[in-house]
């Protein structure tokens, strides 16, 4: 009866295997090979973002290209939820951040780096559910071992998506004070990593250092899953 023992053990492992959440179809991941493989084809050639719209002194990763796959594959993790999707990226981008020269030069000269994810409001995340920039983080920082605080930054002004912004002033105005470090927060968290999915215009980003730098916190690189594909 061996056939048959070989049969239900099939039966139970279709019945108890998970799908994808982008194809609907069976994986044995959290994405099935083919999803995953269409995401990989939106890795960015380059993980440091050499035109460093940031600031010369704080360089900017960013593992993918914000289009296709990975565009679709981040709207589905917040749109239709499925925080299990950047749990899968971020290991691919962790996997990056550990081959990469740039990054252990960093991580040999800061030896205490926190990795802190960009915070959602309160009322945004009560409808979401998830910050997935806080699971890209906590994630990444299981695979390179580096220590994740999410708590190190709150946001605490309610502010309507950037992309809904008009012109530089209004993403400025849109982000002014939108940030807090509390102050139950140790101090001896001096040197950190930002943490988003997608970078844009950098406004968001450059309203989170200027909060952190106001507490003595200076913010020594900064992380994204991805960012649209500017001309050069």
């Amino acid at each position: 009866m061996q056939w048959f023992k070989n049969l239900s053990n099939t039966v139970k492992d279709s019945l108890w295997q998970a799908n994808c959440p982008l194809c609907k179809r069976p994986a044995d991941r959290i994405l099935c090979k083919d999803c995953d493989r269409q995401i990989t084809a939106y890795q960015a050639t380059e993980f440091l973002q050499k035109d460093n719209p940031i600031a010369p002194e704080i360089p900017l990763y960013s593992w993918g290209i914000y289009d296709g796959a990975l565009k679709r594959a981040i709207a589905a993790c917040k749109y239709e939820n499925h925080p299990e999707i950047m749990e899968a990226i971020a290991v691919k981008i962790a996997d990056t951040w550990k081959r990469s020269p740039h990054t252990l030069s960093l991580t040999k000269k800061y030896k205490k780096l926190f990795v802190v994810p960009i915070p959602l409001h309160d009322s945004k995340l009560k409808v979401r559910g998830f910050n997935q920039a806080e699971i890209l983080a906590r994630r990444f920082c299981d695979v390179t071992m580096l220590r994740c605080n999410p708590k190190l930054l709150q946001r605490v002004k309610e502010t309507k998506a950037q992309m809904q912004t008009k012109s530089k002033q209004e993403r400025e105005q849109n982000l002014s004070r939108a940030f807090a470090v509390p102050s139950t927060q140790s101090s001896d968290q001096q040197e950190v990593i930002l943490f988003d999915d997608i970078y844009t215009s950098g406004a968001t980003i450059r309203e989170a250092i200027a909060t952190l730098k106001a507490s003595n916190i200076a913010v020594r690189s900064v992380v994204v899953l991805a960012r649209p594909q500017f001309d050069r």
